[in-house]
């Protein structure tokens, strides 16, 4: 026991500084390259403002444009202002590209940023974590399904309606907690997304609970029509159950065995790169794996 806590202490360490990064410096150098567009919105369930930050490509068009042209594909990104994982996607996808990118995150009510580990946590995590809660001090966990209702009910609707974009070629990105989301969602709510980039998922999480989840999706569906990217550094925690290269090798290969006609998975472990240092490869990897 004392090692699990351990671990997980160390695990969250790990987290907090992904999550207070000084990533957002760089990220702040290529936003300037894209026009920004910035929403606020407020989740009743949550009880929670967020920022909804819009990064739209050089020479965007409109829906009113006079011209024909093609519907804008749409990368979600999780919790992104303070987060590395923004400032990797804004390295990636360069002022050429045609994405548009949707950031998420907190405010409070009046459109102010906040950095808040624990709503990070609330959202992203899809059930309770005894040993987390003891040690955290802690209940604000597991409320992934109110969060990807949030997006599915109110953030995409907004852009939908409000740019020119295409909802039937949409990519979720997520690193480590934002990973287990990802996950989450391919199992519980798959047609929220055609596309997931999932680097380092947190599968430790809640006895890792994620694999009775695709366990049940497994045991209810024939296929899973997605492009998914799993991916993980070669020096984060190796085996064990918190294991973090064990657990996306185990989770890959369950995917890949239950023969799933419409699936194109890939898997890659990234030499020398750690929890934190693996965001970017993962991203700029990721991406192009799965609009190949």
């Amino acid at each position: 026991m004392k090692v699990r806590i351990f671990l997980k202490t160390l695990l969250l360490i790990i987290a907090v500084a992904s999550w207070f990064g000084s990533g957002d410096v760089k990220c702040q150098n290529q936003v300037s390259l894209r026009k920004t567009v910035t929403h606020l919105l407020y989740s009743a369930e949550l009880n929670q403002h967020y920022l909804v930050d819009v990064f739209l490509p050089k020479g965007y068009q409109t829906k009113e444009s006079e011209y024909q042209f093609p519907k804008y594909p749409v990368i979600y990104v999780l919790n992104s202002r303070p987060n590395a994982v923004m400032a990797a996607m804004m390295r990636h996808v360069s002022e050429l590209s045609r994405e548009i990118i949707v950031g998420i995150d907190f405010a409070d009510k009046d459109g102010n940023p906040v950095e808040s580990f624990a709503s990070y946590t609330r959202d992203l995590t899809p059930t309770s974590d005894n040993d987390w809660v003891e040690e955290s001090n802690t209940d604000t966990v597991g409320r992934a399904e109110d969060f990807i209702n949030f997006i599915n009910n109110q953030v995409k609707p907004l852009i939908n309606k409000t740019y020119n974009v295409n909802k039937y070629n949409q990519t979720l990105v997520g690193h480590s907690f934002g990973g287990l989301f990802g996950l989450f969602v391919l199992f519980k709510h798959s047609d929220s997304f055609n596309r997931y980039v999932i680097a380092s998922p947190s599968l430790w999480w809640d006895n890792n609970v994620m694999f009775k989840l695709e366990e049940i999706y497994a045991g209810t569906h024939t296929n899973l029509a997605k492009k998914v990217f799993l991916s993980v550094g070669s020096k984060e925690f190796e085996s064990g159950p918190q294991g973090m290269i064990d657990n996306v090798r185990k989770m890959s290969e369950r995917l890949k065995d239950r023969n799933y006609p419409d699936l194109e998975l890939s898997f890659n472990i990234f030499e020398d790169e750690t929890h934190l240092s693996v965001v970017g490869i993962s991203i700029h990897k990721g991406i192009d794996v799965v609009f190949k």
